[in-house]
């Protein structure tokens, strides 16, 4: 049986490898960073065990799910279930074989009241960089966090804790150097407000591509911090739409931790409050980006040259998802097939919603 020898390592099997964590957060720090990458160089799929009352950073959810790692949650009664879908399982191994949730397998803890939630407005983004110019990375990090604390982040890195100040040109040499490897980073504002963006880059045939994920918490309470929400998401993706070449973007109001970690528990469905699609993705579609926007309604933003289109969506009450579909449903579905098979976080988030919890 392949295994990993790693000081983090507390059970394995075939195909798996386990560690077990009991702090109230468990992040992505340089020995998780380090287990997750030598299981999944050694072709296993990584499990995190952790107690029921503890949350998983966004950070190390987003590796663990590009591993095809599992969160498992051991009960101190009765025990195992998947904190991904809820479903009790006997062993931690029984979360690599999936089983859809019922009303009867799911655990009582994983739909449990929470304590404490906030608005989030959560955000994913894909931009092209032509290599033939100038590139610099990260800008769609920094213009979320400007948006949302009113300054750039404050840290940034490839582990937790953030211990470097920004820097997009140290970004950018820094992703440069590992190409062909992907490169995933970290970015963190200050302030009251917590705002956390992660940026993923990989080669291209053309260039380079920056998946960018943004989660930032709404102040306020009720239908006034519903109305931040929306607007400060139409707001994210119209900046988004001025850094480089801007494929795609989708952004939502979500319901989950004050600090933003993940629980595992169930979280309401996120509702899509905005659609933004860039010159890159307008071309991909074959479409003429000012005629559309008459057809579904929005607004044109980026560059007056090849403008991109910003699609108003939903709010936090709802409406969102049928609005979506009715756009989409006006596109060449095999065209969409392909600019949604360019940016793969994107398509995740439409057809799973998994990622905002």
């Amino acid at each position: 049986m392949t295994t990993v020898a790693h000081p983090l390592l507390d059970a394995a099997g075939p195909g798996w490898a386990g560690t077990e964590r009991r702090a109230p957060i468990v992040a992505l720090t340089t020995a998780m960073s380090d287990f997750l990458h030598k299981t999944a160089s050694e072709g296993l799929r990584p499990i995190i065990v952790t107690g029921e009352f503890s949350r998983m950073t966004q950070p190390l959810a987003q590796v663990l799910s590009a591993v095809q790692g599992h969160w498992v949650v051991r009960t101190r009664a009765d025990g195992f279930y998947d904190a991904r879908t809820g479903v009790r399982i006997d062993a931690p191994a029984d979360a690599l074989t999936s089983v859809a949730p019922t009303t009867d397998n799911v655990h009582p803890l994983f739909v449990r009241a929470q304590v404490a939630s906030t608005l989030q407005v959560v955000a994913t983004v894909s931009t092209r960089h032509r290599v033939t110019r100038p590139v610099r990375l990260g800008g769609v990090a920094e213009a979320a966090v400007a948006l949302f604390t009113g300054a750039e982040p404050t840290a940034w890195g490839a582990v937790e804790p953030l211990l470097a100040p920004w820097d997009r040109d140290d970004l950018t040499e820094r992703s440069r150097r590992r190409i062909p490897l992907d490169s995933h980073w970290v970015a963190v504002g200050g302030g009251d407000r917590a705002v956390l963006s992660t940026v993923q880059v990989g080669r291209t045939s053309e260039g380079l591509e920056e998946t960018t994920r943004v989660w930032a918490a709404v102040p306020g309470v009720g239908r006034d911090s519903g109305a931040t929400a929306t607007a400060e998401a139409r707001e994210l993706l119209a900046r988004a739409a001025t850094v480089g070449l801007p494929l795609i973007g989708l952004a939502f109001a979500a319901i989950g931790a004050p600090d933003l970690a993940r629980r595992a528990t169930a979280s309401p469905q996120p509702e899509p409050l905005a659609l933004l699609i860039g010159p890159v993705g307008i071309r991909a579609l074959g479409i003429d980006a000012k005629r559309w926007i008459d057809e579904v309604g929005g607004t044109t933003v980026g560059s007056p040259r090849l403008p991109g289109a910003l699609l108003p969506l939903g709010s936090v009450d709802g409406g969102g998802w049928g609005r979506l579909n009715d756009v989409l449903a006006t596109l060449d579905p095999e065209r969409l097939g392909e600019l949604l098979n360019l940016a793969p976080h994107v398509r995740a988030q439409l057809r799973s919603t998994e990622g905002v919890h």
